[in-house]
Order: structure tokens, then sequence, then C-alpha cells
């Protein structure tokens, strides 16, 4: 015995699977728009062209995940390291899988220190334990041990030649 199927006739069915994928569309488009505006990456905050004939600091960044933002922070004051007061540079990249390089110009030759870490929400600010150990991918110039709390500035600091120096940092997961 053959069930009669209902005839349900929708004269704007056609019109209407037109507009729902204009809308799904609308929303991805937006969606991604939104993704990259939400970096919120200033000019400020971009990195100088690498150089090896520049008096610059070449950062390597080993261990960087996908998505969020990478943030590299110059330092030059023992006094205030790893606080925003000391900082001399900060600067910003989208973060990709794997090694990332950022270059920052320096005006003289001295001695600096150099934090990085992946901001994986990109919400700009480093989000810390209960044990106020870094929560997100974290790593220092030289590459020092961290038991309890933060290495001084002396475990990190490096000390440039007229043409900067090449440093890499090594993310450690929390």
């Amino acid at each position: 015995m053959k069930t009669a199927q209902p005839n349900i006739n929708f004269p704007f069915s056609k019109g209407f699977a037109r507009l729902t994928l204009i809308l799904m569309l609308s929303l991805l488009i937006f969606k991604q728009a939104s993704a990259s505006e939400s970096l919120n990456i200033k000019p400020n905050e971009m990195p100088d062209v690498c150089n090896a004939d520049r008096a610059q600091v070449r950062v390597t960044v080993n261990g960087v995940g996908s998505g969020g933002v990478l943030n590299v922070g110059l330092y030059d004051d023992p006094e205030h390291f790893l606080f925003k007061k000391g900082r001399k540079r900060t600067v910003r990249i989208p973060a990709a899988e794997g090694q990332q390089k950022v270059c920052i110009d320096l005006e003289q030759p001295g001695t600096y220190a150099v934090a990085a870490y992946h901001d994986i929400d990109a919400n700009r600010k480093l989000k810390m334990r209960w044990n106020m150990l870094p929560g997100e991918p974290f790593g220092l110039s030289n590459n020092p041990e961290q038991h309890i709390g933060f290495p001084k500035f002396s475990k990190s600091a490096f000390t440039t030649s007229s043409l900067g120096a090449d440093i890499v940092i090594d993310l450690k997961q929390p």
C-alpha cells in the first residue's frame, strides 16, 4: 500500500534557498573579517624588516602554535623586566604553526632581554595560572629554566654588537 505524499509547494523555495545561501556566505565572510580584526595589531607593533646589516635584534621563536598572536617584547631595564614600564618595544604578528622570525631595530647597542608568548585568544594579555606561571606558551631569551616565578633580567640578558644580535627562544607550553 502506497502512502500518499503531501504535495507541499512553496512558491518561494528557490528564492528562499538562495537567500539562505547568501546569508550563510555573508556570515562566513563576516566571521573571517572579525577574526582578523580581533587580532588588533597596531601599526607601531609591526616588526621591522629583517636585515643582518642593521643594528637589530633578530628573534627566532620556536614552538609557536596556529591562531592568535605572537607577542615579542624587548626590554633594557633590569628593574622593570617583564613589566610594561620596562618594555622598550613590543612587536605583534599573527601566530602561525612552527617557527617564526621577528626583527626589532635598535637605536644603539646595549644589554637587552626578550620575552615572547603566544597569545592564543589574542586578548593582548598573558594568561597566568594559579601559581603565577604563564598559562600560554612563553619563553625568554637565553631560554632560562623556570621553576618558581620568572627568571631575573640577568638570566635572559644578552649584549648586542653594532649589528645587533640573533637570538632563539623556545616557547614552553604551560
